[in-house]
């Protein structure tokens, strides 16, 4: 991410900065209006004022692109993911780890929690700032209203594509905020063809979006005969644009690690890095060095790319008009800046594409 220094940011990216340094806010907007960047903004805005802040998002991939996007403006913070801070929060306190319902430790019992902190009187002074807040549970902002502690949220609740997930009014009952969220209406990520793309995906279609001023190409659909011959694309517009950072997002580990290792063979090893979530020799990324990151879709929120390929349109097989699809192809279509490239196998274009007006996509056959 190129983040936009102090000066640079306008006027309603001000009024971020600006919001009281006490109590609860949360900051909306469509996807690429700037809501991460903003987000490590007003954590350092809070560091500088003097208070305790924690940055957290709900993944690990989007935790370490935090804390590598702008290390000045991220040295005096604490960064970290939703999970770590729950876990470590209870143990400071309780000496013990915080309940759960599930075998795995991810889903905790909000209810036993909230009870105890209200029995032991436990409080906290610090401030969380949370981006992609609309992936977090309403009863965690419960928990912090009980807590006291302040919190700023960036959320978009069009880019929900999980489970138990959070709206923005939701977000906003539980902390107790009354007024309306701040919000960001600028699109500053994507061109003009991308975001119109992405608008045939979003819920509320009806609603007037202003769409981008900066030009760019059409998205396409390439109609491939194997995954090889893709990646040979990938390699030679790598080489065409060598100062442009490559998404490749895909929804299989099994299919990132193959085009890892195909990426390889290829000669581009160097320039190449995967993360998959639980891969010890995959689980961290630079984003200062490798142009080119496979992530997978379930890790795609929050990040953004200047071009963005999309190997297995196939493996879209869902309904295409409902609600968690459309989402999905929502949040996928606006990771990229510049150039948003699908492929897929088979003579029949995936349907979740095939009714999409010829003047948003071009199709290829390769």
């Amino acid at each position: 991410m190129k983040i936009p220094s102090l000066l640079d940011l306008d006027i309603e990216q001000q009024a971020v900065i600006s919001l009281p340094f006490h109590g609860s806010h949360v900051i909306t907007g469509e996807p690429g209006a700037g809501k991460t960047v903003m987000a490590v903004y007003r954590a350092w805005a809070l560091a500088t004022a003097g208070r305790q802040v924690v940055l957290l998002t709900y993944s690990n991939l989007l935790h370490q692109y935090l804390a590598q996007m702008a290390p000045d403006l991220t040295e005096a913070l604490n960064v970290t993911t939703y999970h770590l801070w729950i876990k470590d929060f209870w143990r400071r306190h309780f000496r013990t780890d915080p309940p759960w319902i599930d075998e795995d430790g991810w889903i905790y019992d909000w209810s036993e929690m909230q009870r105890d902190c209200v029995l032991q009187r436990v409080g906290a002074t610090m401030h969380l700032v949370i981006d992609e807040g609309q992936t977090l549970p309403v009863a965690f902002y419960q928990l912090c209203r009980i807590l006291g502690v302040d919190v700023t949220v960036c959320a978009d609740e069009n880019q929900q594509i999980d489970d138990d997930q959070s709206t923005v009014s939701e977000i906003c009952q539980a902390l107790g905020i009354r007024g309306d969220p701040l919000v960001l209406h600028e699109n500053r990520r994507n061109s003009r063809e991308i975001a119109m793309l992405a608008s045939e995906f979003r819920e509320t279609a009806g609603s007037e979006i202003p769409l981008p001023t900066r030009l760019g190409c059409t998205p396409t659909v390439l109609k491939v005969p194997s995954l090889g011959y893709l990646l040979t694309g990938v390699s030679q517009y790598f080489n065409a644009h060598p100062g442009r950072s490559i998404g490749i997002i895909c929804r299989s580990t099994r299919l990132m690690r193959d085009i890892q290792s195909e990426l390889t063979r290829l000669g581009l090893a160097q320039h190449t890095q995967a993360y998959v979530h639980g891969d010890r020799y995959r689980d961290a990324v630079d984003f200062s060095t490798r142009p080119i990151r496979i992530v997978s879709a379930a890790s795609m929120k929050g990040l953004e790319f200047d071009t963005v390929f999309v190997p297995d349109l196939d493996a879209y097989t869902e309904d295409p008009t409902s609600v968690d699809a459309r989402l999905r192809f929502y949040v996928l279509c606006t990771r990229a800046r510049e150039d948003l490239h699908f492929a897929h196998r088979g003579p029949q274009e995936p349907a979740i594409l095939s009714s999409i007006p010829e003047s948003l996509l071009v199709r290829h056959a390769g």
